[in-house]
């Protein structure tokens, strides 16, 4: 089982990022993973997802709330271009909704940006990967290393059986982290979930036909957008964290 924290000395790359981890953020703790684990599992949807979108917006407000003015965060900034549509969306929403942050603080490191890339519009330099792009994926593969460990306890294994699962890009990550009994749970019971999921769609479309008169129940109607989330993991258009 490949172990994310055993990487020994982080690379320069990696240095600034790790310096905005949110104390919480990521759960460097498998006690402090599971304590949130357990509400995600009583939650809808993949527990990873919201796990990893909550350190997502730690990440956010740590950032404007303390390194707004750090010279090698507004390296990194210029030389992305920014963050992608995606998390300056996150930030428009952080900014706007959470307390202790401003707006000067997204001014402060799109100066930078703009500044930089105003000195090379006539030849711009290929753009480097999203800094929080990349955050989120360090946290992906640390959740799922921890889902994995903590799947070998057989009471997990069943509150997660009970829960509505996880996504296919966080069954694949946890997969590749597990040991072989963890693998064998995973591998049947996501088979599981998508039969079930497979013959709901299939009754849904049945069920629509103008000749077919049987009601369409709750769980068929919802199968489709289960289908959207369970292949390409779940967005949220809201902040999940609270002041």
């Amino acid at each position: 089982m490949k172990n994310p924290f055993r990487r020994g000395k982080p690379t320069k790359q990696q240095g600034w990022l790790s310096r905005l981890i949110h104390p919480d953020a990521a759960s460097s703790s498998s006690a402090l993973f599971t304590y949130h684990l357990r509400e995600k599992l009583e939650q809808e949807g993949c527990p990873l997802c919201r796990l990893v979108r909550e350190s997502e917006e730690h990440w956010v407000w740590t950032l404007l709330y303390e390194f707004t003015g750090d010279p090698e965060i507004h390296a990194k900034f210029a030389a992305a271009g920014g963050v992608c549509s995606e998390h300056a969306t996150l930030i428009q929403q952080v900014t706007e909704s959470r307390q202790l942050v401003t707006p000067s603080g997204v001014a402060r490191l799109y100066e930078t940006v703009t500044r930089e890339f105003l000195g090379e519009i006539a030849h711009p330099r290929p753009e480097q990967d999203c800094p929080l792009c990349r955050y989120r994926h360090q946290a992906e593969e640390r959740y799922a290393y921890f889902l994995a460990t903590t799947l070998a306890d057989p009471k997990w294994r069943e509150a997660l059986s009970h829960s509505d699962g996880l996504c296919i890009p966080h069954f694949k990550l946890t997969l590749a982290q597990a040991n072989r009994e963890v693998r064998d749970y995973l591998i049947e019971e996501q088979a599981r979930r998508l039969k079930d999921l497979l013959h709901r769609l299939r009754e849904l479309q049945r069920k629509q036909r103008y000749d077919v008169p049987e009601p369409v129940t709750p769980a068929e109607s919802a199968a489709w957008r289960e289908a959207l989330w369970r292949f390409g993991g779940m967005r949220f258009d809201r902040l999940l964290v609270r002041d």
